[in-house]
Order: C-alpha cells, then sequence, then structure tokens
C-alpha cells in the first residue's frame, strides 16, 4: 500500500533548467562559464552535505581552475553564491499544487533532496511543498547526499513509512536507481503527466 509521495526538488519542484547561472557569473568574474558548470561535477557534494558554504565552495573551484586572484575576493564569492541560490528560486506551481493535493488526498507528502543551508535560509519558508511536508530530508541537514543509501533511510524513518510504502520522483536516473534499490517506488521525472500516471500505476 502506497502511503506517501516523496519529490526532488531541483527541476521537479523547482522550474525545469533552472540553476544555470553561469553566464552571468563570466560577466561578474572574467572567468569561463563552463568553470562554473564545473562545480556540479568537482565541489557541489560538499556544499550540499553541509560541510561548505556557498562562498568557500567557488573559491575552490576557481583555486582548482587557476583564479586564485579571483578567488580571492570573498566579497566577490559571496555574491556569487548568492546568485547561485537565487538562480534555482522558482518553483514549478502545477506540481506544486499536485504535491499539496496528494496530501489533501490522505498521502503523506515528503522531500527528499540534495540541498545546501543556504538556499533554506533564505527560501525555504517560501516554498509550499516545504511548509506543508510530513517530513523534509534535505542533504544538509543529515550530512548525506543522494544517492547514498543512508538519506533515503533517513526520509522514510522520517515519515514512518516502509520501503515499499513510498513513491519518490527525482530527475537524476542514479538517485532514482538507488532508491529502487532499497525497495522504493522510484520514478525518473519526466514531467507532471508523466509522473501522474506513474503514479496511479502503483495505486
Amino acid at each position: 500500500m502506497i502511503k506517501a509521495v516523496i519529490f526532488d526538488y531541483g527541476n521537479v519542484i523547482s522550474l525545469a533548467q533552472t540553476g544555470d547561472c553561469a553566464d552571468e557569473m563570466e560577466k561578474m568574474t572574467g572567468v569561463p562559464a563552463h568553470i562554473f558548470r564545473s562545480v556540479y561535477e568537482k565541489f557541489r557534494f560538499e556544499f550540499d552535505r553541509g560541510t561548505i558554504d556557498g562562498a568557500e565552495m567557488y573559491r575552490q573551484l576557481l583555486c582548482d581552475a587557476g583564479y586564485d586572484d579571483v578567488a580571492k575576493d570573498k566579497a566577490l564569492m559571496q555574491k556569487i553564491a548568492l546568485l547561485d541560490m537565487q538562480s534555482w528560486r522558482a518553483v514549478n506551481r502545477d506540481v506544486c499544487d499536485w504535491a499539496l493535493s496528494l496530501k489533501k488526498q490522505g498521502f503523506l507528502l515528503g522531500v527528499l533532496s540534495n540541498m545546501p543551508t543556504e538556499f533554506l535560509t533564505y527560501y525555504e519558508k517560501e516554498i509550499p511543498v516545504f511548509t506543508a511536508a510530513d517530513f523534509a530530508c534535505f542533504s544538509c541537514r543529515v550530512k548525506m547526499i543522494k544517492p547514498e543509501e543512508g538519506i533515503y533511510r533517513a526520509c522514510l524513518d522520517g515519515l514512518g513509512i516502509k520501503a515499499e510504502e513510498g513513491v519518490f520522483f527525482d530527475d537524476i536516473q542514479e538517485n532514482v536507481d538507488a532508491g529502487n534499490k532499497i525497495g522504493m517506488h522510484c520514478f525518473l521525472w519526466k514531467g507532471l503527466e508523466r509522473a501522474k500516471s506513474d503514479l496511479a500505476s502503483l495505486l
């Protein structure tokens, strides 16, 4: 029996294709945009885990790429980090409305997201699914990140359900596979209408 529906944030609850402000960062610093885009490959995990802040993440990124002089500007690193957070702020209202309607239908509402502390500091109270969630499992608070098994377990424990009682939507296949591995019903996010169909197939 399905008891909970759980959502990722980036490109699921948030508007698709947000998060790319690299061109604006290039204008601010003179550093090529592709360097900023590479942050997801090298340094984003520890930011999401909550072990470093955004300014430090970008300092490390630029030092690694050989832009030590730019990286020394602490105020500039803070501005870049804030721009990053702002770029993920917009939410998909239709997805939010559907998530909230599921709660009204009696499902537990969950969030399972790789999420930095700074985003929550600025925007947590503005996002309807976050404030309505029966449990929101954010990586920065549990010090684990998807696709690590522990963060899925923490989310299930927070909701008080067994793995097979939860449905999870994420836009990254690796994260979907990790949830399925422990017995959750996980689907790759391919848009709202597909998600409704995926959920209906289990009910």
